[in-house]
C-alpha cells in the first residue's frame, strides 16, 4: 500500500468515477483501476463492487475510506502547521508581561498585531517579574515584558523604552494647577505607592530619601492601574508609568510631568538563542514601533 494507490482510491470515493479521478491526478482511468486493484490486493479487503461501467463501494470500502478521511485530515492540520511555522514562527504566541504593561499596552499591541494575522493564536500571561522571568527560562512563554529584570544573562535582556513617570492627582487637589510637580511638592501628602517588595517601589523609595521628602505612606497597591484608580478616588497622589496614568483621564484626574526624572524602563526577555522565534521577533518589532508612536504624538 502506498500513497499513490491511497490517493486513486480517496478520489474515486469522493467524485465517484475512475474517470473524474484520472482527471483530478492527472493519469488515465485504466491507471486509476490498476492502482484501485492493487490497493485492494495489498489490504485484503474489497472496496468496490463493480456494476458495468459503475463502482459502488461496499462496506468494507466505506469503512476504509472513513479512515483515509481521518489520516487526510491529519495531513490538512499538517500543511497548516507548517504554514504557519513558515509564515509565522510556530503559529501560536505566547506573551509573559508584568502588570504595568500587561494590562493596558500588551493588549493594544495585541490587537494591532493578531488584525494583520487572522490565523494566529496568542495568549497573555500576567504575572510578577519574578515568574514571568521564569515563564521564559522554562520557554512556556516565547517572550517576558517587565521593569526589572532579575537574574537573566544579559544577552537575554534587551531594552525596549524608558520614559519618565509622571505625577497622577486628585482634579481637585492643591497642587493641580501645577504645570510639574516636584518632589519638595509631595512633602507631607498622602501618597498612593506600590507595595514593598516590587522593583519601582525600591527606586522611587530610595530616590525621596535621598531628596529628604517624607510622604504619608498610608496606602499601598500591588499594580499601578489600581493605585491610579484611588487616586481617582481622592485618597493620595501617585507617580505612574505615563502609558498607565493615560487610561485615567477621563477620571477626576490630572497628570502632570514630574521633576526630576524618574525613568520607568522597560525590557523584554528573550528565551535561549535557539528557541527565539520569528513570531516572537516581529512581536517586539511592533511592541517598540507602539511605544515610538506612543511617545513621539507626546512630544508633539
Amino acid at each position: 500500500m502506498n500513497l499513490r494507490q491511497i490517493e486513486a482510491f480517496r478520489n474515486v470515493m469522493r467524485l465517484g468515477s475512475m474517470t473524474a479521478a484520472a482527471e483530478v491526478l492527472y493519469t488515465s482511468q485504466p491507471n486509476i483501476s490498476r492502482l484501485i486493484a492493487q490497493l485492494e490486493l495489498s489490504t485484503g479487503l474489497s472496496l468496490f463492487k463493480r456494476a458495468g461501467v459503475r463502482l459502488i463501494p461496499t462496506q468494507e470500502g466505506q469503512a476504509f475510506f472513513q479512515e483515509v478521511e481521518r489520516a487526510y485530515v491529519g495531513l490538512d492540520s499538517l500543511k497548516l502547521s507548517a504554514k504557519n511555522i513558515r509564515n509565522l514562527g510556530t503559529g501560536r504566541l505566547r506573551v509573559a508581561a508584568v502588570p504595568s504593561n500587561g494590562l493596558s499596552v500588551i493588549p493594544r499591541v495585541l490587537k494591532t498585531f493578531t488584525d494583520s494575522r487572522p490565523e494566529l493564536t496568542v495568549s497573555l500571561h500576567v504575572n510578577t517579574s519574578q515568574t514571568v522571568e521564569q515563564w521564559v527560562k522554562s520557554q512556556y512563554c516565547d517572550i517576558g515584558i517587565v521593569v526589572h529584570p532579575g537574574d537573566v544573562s544579559s544577552h537575554q535582556i534587551e531594552l525596549l523604552t524608558q520614559v519618565p513617570a509622571v505625577c497622577v492627582l486628585p482634579s481637585t487637589h492643591r497642587l493641580a494647577k501645577r504645570a510639574q510637580i516636584t518632589f519638595t511638592d509631595l512633602e507631607g501628602e498622602v501618597f498612593v505607592s506600590l507595595c514593598h517588595g516590587d522593583g519601582t517601589r525600591s527606586q522611587v523609595d530610595g530616590l525621596f530619601e535621598q531628596a529628604g521628602v517624607e510622604r504619608v505612606m498610608a496606602v499601598e497597591a500591588q499594580y499601578s492601574a489600581i493605585n491610579c484608580e484611588m487616586v481617582a478616588l481622592g485618597m493620595g497622589i501617585t507617580l505612574a508609568h505615563p502609558l498607565v496614568a493615560r487610561d485615567y483621564l477621563h477620571r477626576d484626574v490630572v497628570v502632570r510631568p514630574f521633576r526630576p526624572d524618574i525613568l520607568f524602563p522597560t525590557y523584554v526577555i528573550w528565551p535561549i538563542a535557539q528557541a527565539r522565534t520569528k513570531l516572537a521577533e516581529e512581536f517586539v518589532e511592533t511592541l517598540k514601533a507602539f511605544y515610538r508612536d506612543a511617545f513621539d504624538s507626546d512630544e508633539r
